[in-house]
């Protein structure tokens, strides 16, 4: 195996590692464990990838042995356990090295992320949830500043996940907002997968039989409405009350589409801009009146 042949398998690992990670912290309830464990395994690949793409002799151990310079010389079939018994530079060097022959830059959080990733690997000890964004957010940095010396763009390396990272780094994004736009990024792959085979008239004829009735739920009350995912018709749930004019509000609680399988609650549907809404139907006479509070 030659030198491109190695990076290649190291960045195509670091995709892995990272995607697989954002993924898990995305989850309801999120594994936060998870997420840190690989996207600290991604930091480590992908800077061993760099070190390749520098030297094949960056990645040798400290102390390497015998077998282990010949694996890197390019010997390989003369080790009995080829590159498997390969042993190379651990995660901390491999930083350490990049940063001395000026690749890459190195986040404050970096070796954090790295010790809580020892941590559940060797004793099961994770960090506590409210560290998790900061550990990841790191490990997200570091790799989009090493990603050119790869001659790698970001979104080629995230690809569905680019824009859900850049609001990760982004400390105005709050973590609601962050949670939404995934749910509404991953509803729109499910759509498309859905109907990525089908006709416009299969497509049609599915997305009307799905979205006749909407999901059950604890709250009996039905609007139609618009999927934000996938703009199909769907249904809010919620509660109704009355006004203080004889008027009847409606209070949505729940959203869910058969369809693309999006659900949402709680404040999600505010940025959905599901809010409550009169139900009132017949036309008033003016309807620019409103009610003189000064006489009330």
């Amino acid at each position: 195996m030659n030198q491109d042949e190695i990076r290649d398998e190291l960045v195509s690992s670091a995709q892995r590692w990272a995607r697989t990670a954002i993924d898990a912290y995305l989850e309801e309830p999120a594994d936060q464990d998870f997420a840190v464990h690989h996207m600290a395994v991604a930091v480590e690949h992908l800077a061993k990838a760099c070190l390749v793409s520098v030297a094949l002799t960056l990645l040798a151990n400290t102390k390497p042995s015998v077998q282990d310079l010949l694996v890197l010389g390019g010997q390989e079939d003369k080790v009995e356990t080829g590159r498997a018994g390969l042993r190379t530079v651990g995660g901390a060097e491999a930083v350490t090295r990049l940063a001395q022959v000026g690749k890459g830059q190195v986040p404050a959080q970096l070796a954090a992320l790295r010790d809580a990733r020892n941590g559940i690997t060797h004793m099961g000890w994770g960090r506590p949830s409210n560290e998790c964004r900061e550990l990841l957010t790191a490990g997200v940095t570091y790799i989009d500043s090493l990603l050119p010396v790869l001659a790698k763009e970001p979104d080629w390396f995230w690809e569905s996940h680019y824009e859900v990272c850049k609001s990760l780094v982004e400390k105005t994004t709050s973590e609601l907002k962050l949670r939404y736009t995934a749910k509404i990024r991953r509803a729109k792959e499910t759509f498309a997968k859905t109907t990525e085979r089908m006709s416009n008239s299969e497509k049609t004829a599915v997305v009307a039989s799905l979205s006749a009735a909407p999901l059950p739920s604890r709250w009996l009350l039905h609007v139609p409405t618009q999927c934000p995912a996938c703009e199909s018709p769907a249904f809010i749930s919620g509660r109704d009350k009355g006004g203080d004019y004889g008027d009847i509000w409606f209070f949505p609680r729940y959203f869910g589409c058969r369809v693309c399988k999006l659900t949402l609650t709680g404040p999600e549907l505010d940025l959905a801009d599901m809010k409550a809404q009169s139900l009132r139907t017949e036309e008033e006479l003016d309807p620019d009146w409103e009610p003189d509070f000064d006489f009330m």
